[in-house]
């Protein structure tokens, strides 16, 4: 990297650094700017209205997490305006090589190329990480694809094909096109003898 690109991937560190900075004085002053009580406007926070003061107590949550998001970038941006101070701008800290520009470009306080950031990932389990709390759901809001189970029952792609039908974000795609999902009411079952319901594939249920 040229002294040239090195001094132009400065000025766009110190310009995020500045929005970022902006940024956490917008939170401070918006939604952090008053103390919960005079935000709700009650002289209580013990009152008649305790779905109210949940509601705040939530929004004041995330704009915590959202300024600690905030204030993580600010430090990885003065790291990064640190390693141009020192002359290791641009070199991975786990293999050393030096990252593609079209990496800087996108993430310019990163410190790692794509490949050793996708294996610290994988090593660290982040990589694909679901919440938690969908293992102990049960179906259909845990796991909600059924293909490597064998079970036969509506999933979350049968529902993704659903809603589907009413538009989604990419180009629009013609009915012909659309795969075919059977009716659950047209279904026939059969109620077994440990109070299950099953797919009745005799034809002698419902």
């Amino acid at each position: 990297m040229d002294e040239e690109q090195m001094g132009q991937f400065k000025q766009r560190l110190l310009e995020e650094k500045e929005r970022l900075l902006e940024r956490i004085e917008f939170i401070d002053e918006g939604g952090l700017g008053l103390s919960l009580e005079d935000s709700v406007g009650e002289l209580s926070t013990y009152d008649n209205h305790p779905a109210d003061i949940a509601s705040e107590v939530f929004e004041r949550s995330k704009d915590f997490s959202l300024r600690e998001d905030v204030r993580t970038k600010v430090k990885a941006v003065d790291d990064a305006l640190n390693r141009i101070e020192e002359g290791t701008y641009g070199a991975c800290s786990r293999c050393g090589q030096a990252i593609p520009l079209e990496r800087l470009e996108a993430l310019p306080y990163t410190t790692m190329c794509l490949p050793c950031k996708a294996a610290a990932e994988v090593k660290t389990g982040a990589l694909g990480r679901r919440p938690v709390e969908e293992d102990f759901l049960a179906p259909p809001f845990g796991r909600p694809f059924n293909d490597t189970t064998g079970d036969n029952m509506y999933d979350g792609e049968d529902a993704w094909q659903d809603v589907s039908r009413y538009g989604t974000s990419s180009d629009e795609v013609d009915e012909e096109d659309r795969p075919a999902v059977e009716d659950v009411d047209g279904i026939p079952y059969e109620i077994g003898e440990d109070g299950v319901i099953y797919q009745d594939f005799n034809g002698r249920g419902r």
